[in-house]
């Protein structure tokens, strides 16, 4: 077992330094010519499944001052078109409880940053989907003395009648996704089947004994898009974490944001199509263009199989953090390193679940070709 995990560890690190490589033989090229992506990269800042505070905030800020340039959080946000007039939505992952969730060091740098450049402290919105993964995460309650509030969609800000996504997979509603007419189960299933991954035809639909008078309000083939995405925030910070998940194979600075800011999503993932085209097709919006201004990878503690809930043999202390406005770039270059530690363990590669991946690149949301990807390395 030891000499497996070494293996995979070692391939990780080789997988890593292959963009370094093709950068070294390639011609020189303009910065403007790629996508820069800012890899800080430390593992003296985890320690036993928790990270250093303090280093964590001096990584963010080093990496954001690297990627604009620029001398000041002032000056910097300023450059990704964020003024302090803006409701600014930094997007978490808090699927993974209080371990494997966006870290709320990483956070708090950030909001603190934005604090600095004038966004008032009740402008910065935490949010993620599920009330549930919230507190499960340690947002809810709100931590005494974080520079943020903290919302979820699910249920209390809730999905955009007007604004909505259509997919030609029907997709069974369930409770929290807008159209769903019923009432609510206890005991938290609600919340708990939201994160399952379930698609189910017409045809299986009747077999269960769903008539037909109810079945055009008990399935769709639109997801809503949450408010907070649409009416709430005027710029949005993506916040993932570096973690696989089997319904999609790898939850990164796409899927995470994809599957976080619509409704009836179950029908997405799994077997048959792991999220393809769903995820780069719900990206791919004006206004979550124009509103997402920043992917922060928080790659501290990377999780290569087990995902999203945290699965602690499955982990590693990367102690990294990625930084870049391509979410493309920032997926593939990780899912290689997540997929080398995977096959060093004998467990299957992310590649049949990954497809998604290429069709955003296709649909314009950023590149995955390393010789257009310039890699800025922070020690």
């Amino acid at each position: 077992m030891a000499k497996r995990k070494a293996f995979a560890l070692l391939m990780g690190h080789l997988l890593f330094l292959v963009p370094f490589l093709l950068l070294l033989t390639d011609t020189p090229r303009a910065i403007s010519a790629g996508s820069a992506v800012v890899i800080v990269e430390r593992p003296s800042v985890v320690h036993n499944f928790s990270v250093d505070d303090a280093a964590v905030r001096t990584m963010f800020r080093d990496a954001l001052l690297e990627y604009t340039k620029q001398a000041s959080m002032k000056a910097a946000w300023a450059k990704l078109g964020v003024s302090p007039q803006d409701v600014v939505g930094i997007k978490i992952c808090a699927s993974g409880g209080p371990v494997m969730s966006s870290r709320k060091p990483l956070v708090a740098a950030i909001a603190e940053s934005l604090e600095e450049a004038g966004v008032p402290f009740y402008q910065v919105v935490v949010w993620d989907k599920l009330e549930d993964d919230l507190r499960e995460a340690a947002y809810l309650p709100r931590p005494q003395g974080a520079p943020y509030s903290v919302r979820s969609v699910i249920p209390e800000t809730g999905f955009d009648e007007h604004v909505f996504y259509v997919n030609e997979v029907l997709g069974r509603l369930i409770w929290g996704d807008l159209a769903f007419r019923g009432i609510k189960p206890g005991g938290g299933e609600a919340q708990r089947s939201q994160k399952r991954g379930e698609k189910q035809s017409v045809a299986q639909l009747y077999g269960q004994g769903v008539s037909a008078g109810s079945l055009e309000n008990q399935v769709s083939n639109k997801s809503y898009y949450a408010r907070l995405v649409t009416q709430i925030c005027t710029k949005i910070i993506n916040v993932p974490v570096c973690t696989d998940n089997s319904a999609v194979g790898f939850y990164g600075s796409l899927a995470s944001l994809a599957l976080g800011m619509v409704d009836n999503t179950r029908r997405f993932q799994g077997e048959g199509n792991w999220g393809d085209p769903a995820i780069a097709e719900i990206l791919d919006r004006p206004f979550v263009r124009s509103k997402v201004v920043l992917h922060v990878m928080d790659a501290l503690i990377a999780q290569y199989a087990g995902g999203p809930d945290f699965s602690p043999e499955y982990t590693y202390p990367l102690g990294a953090i990625y930084l870049s406005n391509d979410p493309v770039a920032i997926d593939s270059l990780l899912v290689g390193r997540v997929d080398a530690w995977r096959i060093g363990a004998h467990i299957p590669s992310l590649q049949p679940m990954i497809h998604y991946i290429q069709t955003a690149v296709e649909y314009g949301l950023g590149t995955s070709d390393p010789k257009n990807i310039l890699l800025v390395p922070l020690r």
